[in-house]
């Protein structure tokens, strides 16, 4: 038992040794002293610079002690309500933030007063939570209080803090947000810095409108609480939206800007923090600049007018290292990139016929093969599971335009993207298993640590299900990759401002690191199977709905439009690189209306692209051109590899029959006859369980796929 003692005790008076020393020879600079030219360098694939984070750094010291009083009374509500008590250290903090040591082997809980997070960002720019930094962080603020009074230390704090934008300190935040001086902020104003200090990329009103109100409200409050602000007082400055100033679209510019926020929003800051802007951090990616050089100048040759669409493209390898990544038109724009990210910003879009190989994949691993036989009549009529419960109707299904086939093999039907076979098809397998092999493919995520579920729905064949560029390519990776999910990290590897190797990501050649995260590949499908899906998507390419998207060596891939021609994608692979591109205008009037990319009677609700309308396939102003010009470039330097041939292909050959029409019953006469449906549009109201059939590109040949070269022959009602 006193053996059990010995070594807590000896660790103690080791480390008060350690504090002591800390305390009598540590100094603590002020703002003045402080070098902030520290921002974190992202390097691309080949160590070529990008760029920085925060584009360019903005501080501009002032005499606190001209702002409104409520300027620091928002900054204490919010952060440390017992500033004015405390000696610099919170001792219910510490407690907690030990206990957390203790129970979980890290800090879990904030517990910090505005005088360590000082001491913190200025003194010991370690982002660490672990005890010992901790104890460190309270020793320095008691000395910091011993030495300096509560309004300075206040000031010190306001003069430094970060607050999002590249902004430190509360007069450059002033003019980032705001276009003012900190002695012009409001009320409402000063709640909201306040409110996200915590996490200020989390609540830029912008990206995030309600939660940067409710961080402010929640900031007003408190202050109302604590007796700083009337409740009359407290209740205007809470009215309405968090309001930027507008600001010069150009003011800021950052090479492959929606990268670069991607990577902090969603891998870096989460885990550094404000030393993501003062550690002098260098984040080594796989970005290659070439690649995104060429990605860019794809969307711009294509979408060349203000009033276009916009465009997202992604392009990883098998292995989910990102080459290429567009956001959005605005390439370099940084106030825009801090928006919304049409290439991974949830909820995402439709995607369509593009959708279709995950069916075919479920299919495939079921045994059916891709000779199997259905009927390509439009509209065709499915019984349930797909027409639901409670005695509904069969599911209607149409082809684009109404087109109608006669008998297809589904290497047929999948070449052409007829969605009367792909209705059938998940009727066959069922789609609950559909359903199932999505999860596998983990489209059941949703941006957060959350998971959405996967609704067993038979839209779900056809792509009504809501997805990112980002999560397509992760999935057509594992096509690429036969059978093998990779895990999307767009980082190499992350070193200090000494170039000390803080935490590696991938195997990195000469770069020893004692931190190594291990990125996880999960298999999703065996490769036969992985293989005979891509067989028969390279026949897409041949001779199907994307015959533009040639680019002269093997490629798989599948387009897709969504009904009404709201989305269009195309997602295709070569096997050493998988590229998915979206196009589609940006909702409009609070996400009522998204354009459509065709021809109607309202030029409001329909806005061809340069005169044309626009298809995933072959369309020349669609995603299937820009995938062209982007492959065509980025494969430059890799050999044309063919795609590995199935060593077996699924022998349960299906021949359908065509589904029966619904019965019709006696008409009522004393009912009013409803139009006729306009082309390409659903037959039917959808149901609560029926999802609306999107459309594909229209095909005027029918080219059967019983080799390894198609022909072609003139399409009859009866020719398969």
């Amino acid at each position: 038992m006193r053996y059990g003692w010995t070594l807590p005790i000896g660790a103690i008076l080791v480390g008060s040794g350690i504090l002591g020393l800390t305390y009598a020879f540590a100094s603590i600079p002020l703002p003045t002293e402080l070098d902030l030219d520290s921002s974190a360098e992202v390097y691309d694939a080949n160590d070529e610079l990008i760029g920085t984070f925060s584009g360019e750094v903005r501080r501009f010291l002032i005499d606190t002690s001209k702002l409104d009083k409520f300027v620091g009374e928002a900054v204490i509500a919010a952060e440390d309500r017992d500033f004015y008590k405390h000696n610099g250290v919170s001792v219910r903090g510490i407690v907690r933030a030990a206990w957390a040591n203790i129970t979980d082997t890290q800090i879990s809980q904030g517990g910090s007063t505005i005088t360590q997070q000082y001491v913190k960002n200025a003194v010991l720019e370690d982002p660490s939570r672990t005890l010992t930094r901790k104890l460190k962080e309270a020793v320095l603020s008691v000395k910091l209080e011993r030495r300096y009074s509560k309004k300075q230390i206040l000031g010190f704090y306001l003069n430094t803090i970060y607050l999002g934008r590249g902004a430190y300190g509360i007069e450059a935040a002033a003019r980032a947000y705001f276009d003012k001086n900190a002695t012009e902020l409001t009320l409402g104003e000063a709640a909201y810095f306040a409110g996200i200090i915590p996490s200020p990329e989390s609540y830029q009103p912008d990206s995030n409108p309600q939660g940067a109100v409710a961080r402010r409200n929640r900031v007003l409050r408190v202050m109302e609480d604590l007796g700083y602000v009337s409740e009359r007082k407290a209740r205007k400055a809470a009215r309405g939206r968090v309001r930027l100033a507008k600001q010069d679209d150009h003011r800021q510019r950052q090479p492959a800007a929606y990268f670069i926020e991607w990577l902090r929003k969603v891998y870096l800051y989460p885990e550094y923090e404000e030393c993501l802007y003062t550690c002098g951090l260098k984040i080594y990616t796989t970005l290659d600049v070439d690649m995104q050089n060429a990605a860019e100048d794809a969307v711009d040759s294509i979408l060349t007018e203000k009033k276009d669409p916009e465009a997202a493209l992604v392009s990883t390898t098998p292995k989910g290292e990102i080459r290429a990544f567009v956001g959005g038109r605005s390439f370099t724009n940084v106030r825009r990139a801090r928006g919304f990210n049409y290439a991974s910003d949830y909820p995402g879009r439709q995607a369509g016929s593009a959708f279709k190989p995950f069916t075919l994949l479920t299919a495939i691993e079921e045994g059916i093969s891709p000779q199997s036989r259905f009927s390509g009549a439009s509209p065709t009529y499915v019984p349930a599971p797909c027409a639901g419960d409670n005695g509904l109707p069969p599911w209607e299904v149409e082809n684009y335009g109404g087109s109608s086939y006669g008998t297809l093999t589904l290497d047929q039907a999948t070449t052409n993207s007829v969605n009367a076979v792909y209705g059938q098809l998940i009727h066959e397998v069922g789609p609950d298993k559909v359903a199932e092999k999505l999860e596998d493919l983990e489209f059941d995520r949703s941006g957060t640590s959350a998971r959405r579920e996967i609704p067993e729905n038979c839209g779900l064949s056809l792509g009504t299900l809501d997805v990112t560029p980002v999560e397509m390519a992760r999935a057509y990776a594992s096509f690429a990759g036969r059978g093998v999910l990779p895990e999307i990290m767009p980082i190499r590897y992350i070193t200090n401002s000494s170039g000390d190797c803080l935490k590696k990501y991938r195997p990195e050649q000469g770069v020893e690191c004692e931190d190594e995260d291990r990125l996880t590949m999960e298999r999703v499908a065996d490769q036969n199977t992985a293989d005979v899906l891509t067989q028969t998507l390279t026949h897409v390419v041949q001779g199907g709905t994307a015959t533009i998207a040639n680019i002269g060596r093997p490629v798989a891939g599948k387009t897709g439009t969504t009904q009404l021609n709201v989305n269009a994608w195309f997602a295709g692979y070569v096997p050493q690189l998988v590229t998915v591109v979206w196009e589609g205008y940006p909702a409009e009037k609070n996400g009522e209306l998204v354009p459509r990319m065709a021809y109607c009677s309202d030029p409001v609700e329909c806005r061809p692209v340069h005169g044309q309308e626009v298809t995933g396939g072959n369309s020349l102003v669609g995603p299937a051109v820009i995938w062209r010009n982007f492959m065509a470039a980025a494969t430059e330097e890799l050999p044309a590899a063919p795609f590995p041939l199935p060593t077996d292909i699924p022998d349960t050959i299906i021949n359908s029959p065509p589904p029966a029409p619904p019965s019709t019953p006696e008409p009522d006469k004393s009912k009013k006859p409803k139009p006729e449906p306009t082309e390409g549009e659903p037959t039917t109201e959808p149901t609560p369980t029926q999802e609306p059939t999107p459309t594909e590109q229209p095909t005027p040949i029918i080219t059967p796929t019983t080799g390894d070269e198609p022909r072609e022959r003139r399409r009859r009602e009866d020719d398969p």
